[in-house]
């Protein structure tokens, strides 16, 4: 289990800055109603002083635990990850079945995601369990996508505005 750190902005011109040692950060822009976002995840806590942003311009911070699904069902810190993700990808029927069964062990899950063989991911928010497939663009390997898309919920955005999602700079 990790602790994750997301920012979500109004994309701009310039681009966030990455640490040199970028190598766990996911940088994604989110289209959802006509408006571009750019959304940073790191593992870790969110670097103290760090500025919300080089104009000010984050919309929106969150801090969370995230965890894989396949090694921690039976572990009792999934109880405590607000997002899990699975990483072998599955043909979406399987993948719905499979998020289902996910959610329905861990009430408290607030996200789940898994990356689907046809491409993409599938994701289902813990409340309603309805699997959306999205991020065509977005490879399997990436499961701090999962940690974006909680954001995107913290922020108050619903999974299904999304319009489009592209990796900008990944693991």
């Amino acid at each position: 289990m990790s602790l994750v750190s997301v920012r979500l902005r109004a994309s701009l011109p310039c681009p966030w800055a990455l640490r040199r040692d970028a190598v766990r950060d996911l940088l994604l822009r989110v289209r959802a109603a006509g408006r571009d976002y750019d959304v940073l995840a790191r593992v870790g806590p969110t670097e103290p002083g760090a500025p919300l942003g080089t104009d000010g311009t984050t919309a929106a911070v969150d801090e969370h635990f995230a965890a894989e699904a396949g090694l921690c069902l039976q572990d009792r810190w999934s109880a405590c990850a607000d997002v899990l993700h699975e990483r072998h990808p599955r043909p979406f029927a399987d993948t719905v079945r499979r998020l289902n069964d996910i959610t329905a062990a861990h009430p408290g899950c607030r996200l789940a995601a898994a990356p689907l063989a046809e491409g993409g991911w599938a994701v289902t928010e813990g409340r309603n369990r309805t699997v959306v497939p999205l991020a065509r663009r977005v490879p399997p390997g990436e499961p701090l996508l999962a940690s974006c898309l909680h954001a995107w919920l913290v922020a108050g955005h619903a999974l299904l505005d999304i319009e489009d999602i592209r990796l900008l700079h990944g693991t």
